[in-house]
């Protein structure tokens, strides 16, 4: 009766104000066990340590100030899955067509097939985008689940150290960008007019 006593406290959910409450409890029970272990007090540190150890799961609540906070941006997050979704649905039936007219047409004759390839590309990094919203704004408020969250995950870089490491990256891919860009503005002028003029596409090739 007594184990049945306990599993059902055990099962029991606390709420968001409880969980906070606990991960307070938590906090102070640390401060607490570190103290009593710098002045030497095994008895104070046990004692605190055994709050500690009941509390632990709810350790990052303890930063939280507000239960709101524990909600994500739902209609964000909502809308950002859906592209996500959508955008890889499109993906995947965009290369079946693809490879259905390599194999059945040539490809290098169907200008609008062209233009639908040439759009899609910025489509992929629209899909990356929407899929980190998702990552990001989605596990808010924490870094790491119920133990720490983002306010209290701040790292002692400088604000300065920060900005030159965006701003170096900002010129590498920049520069990777416009180089990327150049080469395939290059590619689409050249076009399959040297393989045409041999007599030769990729489907030749690979029938050789």
């Amino acid at each position: 009766m007594l184990m049945f006593r306990e599993l059902r406290i055990l099962s029991i959910a606390l709420s968001a104000a409880e969980k906070i409450e606990r991960g307070k409890t938590a906090i102070g029970a640390l401060a607490a066990y570190r103290a009593a272990k710098s002045a030497g007090n095994e008895e104070d540190a046990q004692v605190a340590y055994k709050v500690l150890q009941e509390n632990i799961p709810y350790f990052g609540y303890g930063y939280i100030k507000d239960v709101n906070q524990l909600v994500p941006n739902v209609p964000l997050n909502f809308y950002a899955f859906r592209v996500m979704v959508v955008l890889g649905g499109y993906f995947i039936l965009f290369f079946i067509v693809v490879l259905f007219f390599i194999y059945k047409k040539d490809l290098s004759k169907m200008r609008w097939m062209h233009w639908v390839a040439l759009l899609t590309i910025p489509l992929a990094y629209i899909a990356g985008q929407a899929g980190w919203v998702v990552a990001e704004c989605g596990r808010q408020p924490w870094a790491i689940q119920d133990i720490l969250p983002v306010q209290a995950a701040i790292s002692s870089i400088s604000a300065e150290s920060v900005r030159l490491t965006f701003f170096i990256f900002l010129v590498l891919f920049t520069a990777l960008f416009v180089a990327e860009v150049r080469i395939m503005l290059r590619q689409i002028k050249r076009g399959p007019v040297e393989e045409i003029a041999a007599g030769t596409t990729d489907i030749d090739k690979q029938e050789k």
